[in-house]
């Protein structure tokens, strides 16, 4: 038959049973023409590809809520979908495709063309990158004629059809592309699943529909080891059940088909693989067991099992080479997936990939580890038993199967959560597998959370999926252990193992805490006692110490755990538990402004520990192997980690391991019998010290909103705000690096809009804008109004710290102190001055990341609010006697005397090894306090001039030789000062100051371009970035650069009086000073 005389026949047959519908008022509107249109496509199929064999097939009604079109058309030998066709009820009216935007986004985005019909308007979605074209057969104005087949045919409908049914060909398709149109997949069918899994059987709309959410329940305990539902929510298990099934497919796609295989052989293996039995230690048992209860308990109608047919049809047509099925790049698929799928998930579990040549690298160091501490032992002796508790895609169990110099008869266990890597590492075995059958190894994979109680008591319920998975991990973790390895996940967003489920790791946790007696409310460093991966390693550690044999524990784990006080007693249990450790620092910690080119895609630095246990020896650590590559660039620390063994060794040096905090990292040595004799600057309760009381500065969120370098400024924006809110905030602010959120700007604004009016507006910000020590030698001004600032603190996202402590002492004219850092080494790559004086309200920020504690001279007492000394008696009485002194005056010059030797390069030199570490509550910065009066005042009096150097008035000589006039004419009118990332010329040592259309160059010598304090880089990252459009929303004028001009020449006189300093700290250090020594 033509293609003419189909479509004549077809509208004859549309027509008639139109007009039938309509007369007998039984008219239903998808219905009414489902027979023509159905013989239509079928007769248009064999008309325009006479030698194919086309299915058109008319799918099962809506299921529920979860549709799909009414016909799936494909090509019977390649199983190419050619597309969709959904049917809608037959009008009068122009086809609105509005409606169906998001069916039609939903089939684009799987790959496939969909037609959506009333029977005479077709509209025409053929791709994604093209708009949907809406074609009518004939036009709708004849549908009162008495016959449509008369009317004249639309060419346009013919030559869209025929474009329908064009003969797919079977796809090449890469790894990555195929991975992510199933992430695609799965995320369609977790949102299905959702829609469903929220329902309760009694709000079923009907018969249908309660079926569908009563199987959905089922598999809800087929699945899970226990229902609480706080635990097992609709999402979590839509999430599981989607990524199960898909990625069932996918494996069963990559593991049993071959590139020959026709698709209609791929689509009976991938159908064979999901319903045939399980066997015997068969790979992903725990999707294999969802399938089959799939398999015995809905039919094919159910959604889900519509969802698989559609997916196993798109695998079916994809062709793999054989290259690709040996070598793909697992890493790269598991990313991909998760950013198709759902971005977040990675970062609530911490998961990032161990590179291989790290992975490599940590089992041919523990190899070596054991047999250098058990002679004639290899991690692959028979009967040894390996587990990776958070195996990833597999990377650890693949080095350890590569690295098998023999053929060892070793167990080999895998656990991970997530259903995707946990189908990557089976698959990855099964790769390696077909590689070597011959390997005498047993190799486990299991889907289970390994810190669940289950494992260790072997409690689950066995008829659960999750059960099983939970007692074969218990089973085999049970075993005597030789070897944990791994890259446990790390995030700074606890996640919630907190539950009953985890009350023995939580139990467990207690051995990586400070003594009950040192522990106190809201205390920082026990923050991450329950990071995940201090729970993986305290789990490593149970089981390996339960185990009657030599062991071994090799993990990869964030830097900061080999110095940082929160992993202090975590550090002392490996010590007291183990007989033997090897470091690696791998990356640094990009947020202390180092440049490290890193291994990982995270800021945070990364170390590998590995650590041996002598089975009924009872010595402890106490030296360290240490090596370093975490300054390398990448292309070289990939170089280093890849050498053969006997190099990687030569690279190590060994050092004592400090018994007060048990780093695993070597300090730079210093003379700690003098050290001894300095007084810290602060401490724990019990232990003596300068100061008695430190505090964190304002924290102000957002900091933008309450702070601008210029008053008038800052008093104009905020009116503005007041008057035209989150409009006038954005012109502010939008382009700074964190502008505020809208509901701060409203609370902002609302706030000031309580004012009677604009006079009582102009008082209350004139009255409460004060000066602010903002960052080091960067006096700002801030709105430090009192009542905004508690409404603030209550807004949800909080942020905002009023500390009333330090508003309350900086309320007197006589309160001076400095804002010093605990922990120097989260500053910067290397020592550098970690303190700034502060003359005025303090930020939180004058040390980078929060860092900054305030030490003032005085303190308000708790309930009287009255201000006391805030210096121990047990020092300030020996100076005031030293001095001849009041206590007043003696506290203020033992403030500035502190501050000086603070300030000190000598100083910061000679003690390095104690001063740079990160924040140690029993260990702050020590000073030593001369004994002699002249020297004593002498030093005081160099650090007063160092602190008057950040007062605002403070007027510098101009020891730069300035030509003030003649630089300040070059500044032209409408300057916008940019903050550049780049603004020095180092060769010619010039300041470079732009537009972006005209540049200013300006003497600066080199050290002043790499001063650093407390973390700023002075220059660029404090006067310049604060100085600049973006933050002040007013051109540079010449007054500003005679401002800019005076900070440099503070700065050089800066450098020019710590010179002076160190001439008499020299002395000091060099022990030709009687000092006031410390006793505690």
């Amino acid at each position: 038959m033509s293609y003419n005389a189909i479509m004549k026949t077809y509208l004859k047959a549309l027509q008639n049973q139109y007009k039938n519908a309509m007369n007998s008022g039984q008219y239903t509107a998808e219905l009414s023409y489902r027979m023509p249109l159905d013989a239509m496509e079928k007769a248009l199929a064999k008309e325009f590809n006479p030698n194919e064999e086309i299915d058109v097939i008319l799918e099962p009604t809506t299921q529920g809520r979860v549709g799909r079109p009414d016909w799936r058309i494909h090509n019977k030998q390649t199983m190419g979908i050619y597309g969709y066709i959904e049917g809608k009820g037959l009008s009068e009216e122009e086809f609105d495709t509005k409606p169906y935007a998001t069916q039609i986004e939903k089939y684009l985005t799987l790959g496939h063309k969909l037609i959506i019909t009333d029977g005479l308007e077709f509209v025409f979605c053929m791709s994604k990158d093209s708009e949907p074209a809406v074609i009518s057969v004939i036009e709708k104005e004849k549908m009162h004629t008495k016959d449509w087949s008369a009317q004249t045919l639309n060419p346009r409908f013919e030559v869209y059809m025929r474009e329908f049914f064009k003969n797919p060909s079977a796809q090449q398709m890469n790894e990555s592309k195929l991975v992510e149109l199933v992430a695609v997949r799965t995320r369609m069918l977790a949102d299905d699943i959702l829609e469903l899994a929220n329902i309760p059987v009694e709000e079923a709309m009907n018969d249908n529909e309660r079926e569908v959410i009563i199987l959905l329940q089922q598999m809800r305990k087929l699945v899970y080891n226990h229902n609480d539902s706080k635990l097992r929510t609709a999402d979590v298990f839509a999430d599981f059940t989607a990524q199960v099934i898909m990625f069932c497919l996918l494996y069963a796609h990559r593991v049993l088909c071959l590139p020959e295989d026709t698709p209609t052989e791929k689509e009976r293996k991938i159908i064979a693989y999901i319903k045939e039995d399980l066997s015997e230690g068969e790979a992903l048992t725990p999707f294999r067991n969802l399938m089959l209860y799939l398999r015995d308990h809905s039919d094919k109608n159910f959604f889900i099992n519509q969802r698989i047919d559609e997916c196993i049809k798109f695998l079916s047509f994809i062709k793999m080479t054989d290259q690709q099925l040996v070598n793909p790049d697992y890493h790269q698929l598991f990313e991909l997936f998760l950013s198709k799928y759902d971005a977040k998930s990675r970062f609530d579990f911490g998961a990032y990939y161990t590179p291989k040549a790290l992975a490599d690298f940590v089992v041919k160091l523990t190899n070596y580890v054991v047999s250098k501490n058990f002679s004639g032992k290899s991690i692959y002796d028979d009967g040894n038993t390996i587990i990776d508790p958070c195996c990833g895609t597999g990377s650890f169990m693949e080095e350890v199967i590569n690295h098998d110099p023999g053929n060892g008869a070793y167990t080999l266990c895998g656990i991970e959560i997530l259903p995707a890597p946990y189908m990557l590492a089976n698959y990855r075995m099964a790769v390696l597998k077909k590689q070597d059958e011959t390997k005498r190894n047993s190799v486990h994979i299991l889907l289970a959370n390994t810190l669940s109680n289950s494992v260790f008591n072997g409690d689950a319920n066995k008829d659960s999926i999750e059960g099983r998975e939970l007692l074969e991990a218990s089973r085999i973790s049970n075993m005597p252990l030789k070897l944990v390895i791994g890259n446990p996940p790390c995030s700074d967003t606890i996640r919630d193992n907190t539950d009953k489920d985890f009350s023995i790791i939580n139990h467990l946790m207690e051995d990586f805490r400070p003594p009950k007696e040192l522990r106190r409310g809201r205390q920082n460093i026990q923050k991450q006692i329950n990071n995940p991966f201090m729970q993986f390693l305290r789990w490593s550690c149970k089981k390996l110490l339960d185990s009657p044999n030599h062991s071994v524990l090799s993990l990869v784990v964030p830097l900061s755990f080999l110095e940082a006080e929160s992993y202090k007693y975590a550090r002392k249990y490996l010590c007291e538990n183990f007989s033997d450790v090897w470091i690696v620092s791998v990356d640094a910690d990009a947020r202390t402004g180092a440049r490290s080119d890193s291994l990982f895609h995270t800021l945070q630095g990364r170390a590998v520990i590995v650590l041996t246990r002598k089975y009924g020896d009872d010595t402890s650590i106490t030296k360290l192997h240490y090596c370093d590559y975490s300054h390398c660039m990448r292309i070289n620390k990939e170089q280093l980690l890849n050498e053969s063994i006997e190099k990687i060794v030569s690279r190590f040096d060994t050092y004592d391991i400090a018994n007060d905090t048990f780093a695993f990292s070597p300090a730079k040595p210093f003379n700690t019998e003098m050290y001894k004799k300095f007084w810290p600057v602060s401490g724990e309760k019990k232990q003596a010290a300068i100061f008695i009381n430190h505090c964190s500065g304002i924290k102000l969120a957002p900091t933008a909103m309450f702070t601008h370098v210029k008053a008038p400024m800052l008093k104009r924006r905020s009116r503005d705000i007041a008057i035209n809110g989150a409009t006038e905030a954005s012109a502010w602010f939008a382009k700074q690096d964190k502008p505020p959120k809208i509901e701060k700007i409203m609370a902002f604004e609302n706030a000031l809009n309580e004012c009677e009016n604009r006079s009582v507006m102009d008082q209350t910000l004139a009255d409460n804008i004060k000066p602010y020590s903002f960052r080091p030698f960067f006096t700002s001004n801030v709105l430090l109004w009192k009542e905004l600032l508690v409404k603030y603190s209550h807004i949800g996202g909080g942020g905002t710290r009023l500390r009333p402590e330090i508003i309350s002492a900086y309320n007197h004219k006589d309160t001076i102190g400095f804002a010093m850092a605990h922990a120097p080494k989260d500053l910067n790559p290397t020592l550098s001055q970690f303190v700034s004086f502060c003359w005025y309200y303090p930020d939180n920020d004058m040390c980078t990341r929060g860092n900054s504690h305030i030490y003032v001279n005085q303190y308000p007492d708790k309930k009287s609010g009255k201000m006391l000394s805030n210096i121990s008696a047990d020092i300030l009485h020996r100076v005031m006697m030293m001095l001849g002194k009041n206590e007043h005056e003696s506290a203020r010059d033992l403030v500035f005397y502190i501050y000086a030797v603070l300030c000190s390069q000598v100083y910061l030199d000679e003690f390095e090894g104690a001063l740079f570490t990160v924040n140690q509550s029993d260990k702050r910065a020590r000073v030593p306090v001369v004994a002699d009066k002249d020297i004593f005042l002498k030093i005081a009096r160099i650090g007063e001039k160092i602190a008057e150097l950040e007062k605002v008035d403070y007027v510098p000589e101009n020891i730069l030789n300035y030509d003030y006039d003649q630089i300040m004419e070059e500044v032209p009118v409408g300057f916008e000062l940019k903050n550049v990332a780049h603004p020095f010329d180092a060769e010619n040592e010039q300041l470079l100051l732009t537009d972006g259309k005209e540049t200013i160059r300006i003497k600066c010598p080199l050290s002043l371009q790499r001063l650093n304090i407390s973390g700023y880089d002075v220059i660029k990252s404090v006067w310049l970035k604060f100085n600049s459009y973006d933050f002040t929303h007013c051109e540079f004028n010449r007054e500003d650069m005679k401002k800019l001009l005076n900070f440099l020449n503070t700065i050089a006189t800066h450098e020019k009086m710590v010179k002076k300093l160190d001439e008499e700290i020299a002395l000091v250090l060099a022990g030709e000073v009687k000092l006031i020594e410390y006793q505690n």
